[in-house]
């Protein structure tokens, strides 16, 4: 296990097809080669952590309950791959609640950091839209912007008029955990090597 080190994860747009509201498991429609991509980074000893912003609890689109049988079958997913993801925080908030875990409110990611033992500045952050990035640039993380969306043009245009730095642009999941590991096994090299 890398220590003090972790992969944040955004979830829809990101992990699986973004349908406007993913309200039950059947509407989880992971993007090609996630669960293997998943299983790389488990097969290099990183946590991985989601990190997910799902107000349609608080719209009253689903309940928690629901959010959890998503969640399940994401995990089921994962499985046959021998993927899986180390913890997850969500925020069930309206965005009009004005709490401190939505993203790009960093309270999640914070937990996260006690929960686990995390230097933040080593970790990175995988996302598809702006708050993900600039949640990502709050806490120090490496923030990858996953072009899998209609959400990372604004994140694009929020980087290009300096709101925050991106240290990655990839066009998919797996090509954004391709760099990571080439990083961290970069990382690894020049450890070894002092």
């Amino acid at each position: 296990m890398l220590a003090n080190l972790a992969v944040f994860l955004d979830r829809d747009g990101t992990l699986n097809e973004d349908s406007g509201y993913v309200t039950s498991p059947e509407q989880l429609v992971l993007f090609p080669g996630v669960p293997e991509a998943l299983a790389r980074l488990n097969d290099i000893g990183v946590q991985v952590i989601l990190v997910t912003n799902q107000s349609a609890i608080g719209r009253g689109f689903m309940t928690a309950d629901d959010f959890q049988l998503i969640h399940q079958k994401l995990v089921d997913l994962l499985q046959v791959h021998d993927g899986s993801i180390d913890a997850v925080y969500y925020c069930p908030h309206h965005p009009n609640e004005d709490c401190a875990c939505r993203k790009p409110n960093i309270a999640m990611i914070q937990q996260a950091a006690v929960d686990f033992s995390l230097d933040l500045s080593r970790c990175y952050f995988v996302g598809d839209k702006w708050s993900d990035l600039e949640a990502a640039s709050r806490v120090g993380a490496s923030g990858v912007l996953v072009r899998s969306s209609d959400y990372s043009t604004a994140a694009l245009q929020a980087r290009d008029h300096g709101q925050f730095s991106i240290a990655y642009v990839a066009d998919t999941f797996v090509q954004a955990v391709d760099w990571i590991v080439q990083e961290l096994l970069q990382q690894q090299e020049c450890v070894s090597e002092k």
